[in-house]
Parts: structure tokens; C-alpha cells; sequence
């Protein structure tokens, strides 16, 4: 807030939201100024494709600074990966010449698939037994509503596709000490005191079959959540 090289209409936008004041519909109809407190964004995004605009998400300031709301989630994705591009660069630029890790896909995420074509991978675990053991695992894990129906035309693929298209943020190897650190980032809206437990939570069920299915490896999950607060301003002046 008193970084002067932000502009003044960022600042007022900021501080609406963490008042939460923004002009969202949820808080205009609270206030009697609309009686619809569908997404807009959503309908718009819909609308667009030419889906149905019906049972709209309600228009928060949470929804809509999520890939939850089908307006913003371009937007929001970008917001995601400049973040941590960030994080991750300065991680690697910590680095001592002795250093035995490697940061795997500084770049760009890629999905397991991708990453397993690579031979340091092969010799962590082979394809076929890390496809084995990931399918169990993901059995375990719910279908969401979109993908029934592929689901439905064939399980065995499905979970497989599943794991194979999974995308951590990043990876580290050590290969000295065989330990695979999977790291995953997770943005959030800061203004509910629960969010850490929530995000931390989210980002161990989402790679929860990529560790439990490298059983050759030591395994270590490393988790990175930031609140929306905390990271807004490191974007607008990215």
C-alpha cells in the first residue's frame, strides 16, 4: 500500500477487497443494489461457448479471483505461474556450487508423462511399475463431474490418463541422497483464517499418487501457499 510506484486505482481496488467491499454481485445485493448474485463473468464465459447459464456460481470476490470461475480462469492461471516462476527462480539462484539438487523444468510445468522420458526418471522407477501402482492410487480419488463420462467408457485408461497428465509445479532430485521432492504452489484468498490448513490440504490430495507410487524413492512433498494480499502487488509490478 505505500509503494508509490502503484498505481492509486490498484490501491483502491486493494483495499475494497480486503474491507470486502469490491463490487461483486453477492456484496451489491446485499446492499439492495442487485437482485441476482449469479457470476457474470461465468455467464459471460458461457455464453461465449454457448453453454447453458443456468446455476451460476455465486459472484465473490473469492470466486472470482479463482479457476473456479470460467471468466477468470486464464487470467488466474497466468497470475499462478508468475508467481511461482518467481519463487522458483529464486530458489534456484540460492544455490551453492556444492549444491546436490537438481531443479528439474524450470521453465514451464510439464505433466508426468513428459517427465518420465527423460532417463534420470526412467532409472528412479520404470514406466510400467509407477503406471501400476499409480492407477490403484488413483481409484482413491474422486471423479469429478465432468469426466464421468470418460470415466464410464474406460476405467483402466481413465486412471492411468489421470496420473500420467498430472502436473506438479515443480521437482527437485537428489540424487545422492535418492530423494524426489515434489513442490506444489497454491494461491488463495488470504481473508479466511483457515486457508493455510485448506491449501495444504488441496496440494497433498492433488499429488497424493504421484508420491505413494514411488515406493524406490525417498519422497518429500513441499508446499508454498501465499495469499492473494501478499502476492498481488509482486504481479502489478512484475
Amino acid at each position: 500500500m505505500n509503494d508509490l510506484r502503484v498505481p492509486w486505482r490498484y490501491q483502491g481496488r486493494e483495499m475494497m477487497a480486503i474491507a470486502g467491499i469490491n463490487s461483486v454481485a453477492k456484496w451489491l445485493a446485499k446492499n439492495k443494489r442487485r437482485s441476482d448474485v449469479g457470476c457474470r463473468l461465468c455467464k459471460r464465459a458461457r455464453e461465449q461457448r454457448g453453454a447453458s447459464t443456468e446455476n451460476l456460481p455465486e459472484e465473490t470476490y473469492g470466486h472470482i479471483n479463482s479457476t473456479f470461475c470460467d471468466g477468470m480462469t486464464t487470467t488466474v492461471t497466468v497470475v499462478h505461474h508468475f508467481i511461482w516462476k518467481h519463487l522458483y527462480a529464486s530458489m534456484q539462484a540460492a544455490q551453492t556450487p556444492t549444491s546436490k539438487l537438481r531443479f528439474v523444468t524450470p521453465e514451464k510445468e510439464c505433466g508426468m508423462n513428459t517427465l518420465w522420458q527423460e532417463e534420470v526418471f526412467e532409472q528412479i522407477c520404470s514406466r510400467e511399475s509407477l503406471t501400476e501402482n499409480a492407477a490403484e492410487l488413483e481409484k482413491t480419488i474422486s471423479v469429478k463431474q465432468h469426466e464421468r463420462e470418460q470415466h464410464d467408457f474406460d476405467p483402466k485408461i481413465f486412471y492411468e490418463n489421470s496420473f500420467w497428465n498430472r502436473r506438479p509445479d515443480g521437482r527437485v532430485i537428489n540424487q545422492n541422497h535418492r530423494i524426489l521432492y515434489i513442490l506444489e504452489f497454491k494461491w488463495s484468498s488470504d481473508r479466511n483464517e483457515d486457508f493455510l490448513v485448506v491449501k495444504e490440504y488441496e496440494a497433498n490430495v492433488q499429488q497424493k499418487s504421484i508420491i505413494e507410487a514411488l515406493t524406490e524413492w525417498m519422497w518429500e512433498q513441499i508446499n508454498f501457499v501465499a495469499g492473494e494480499e501478499d502476492t498481488l502487488g509482486v504481479f502489478r509490478l512484475g
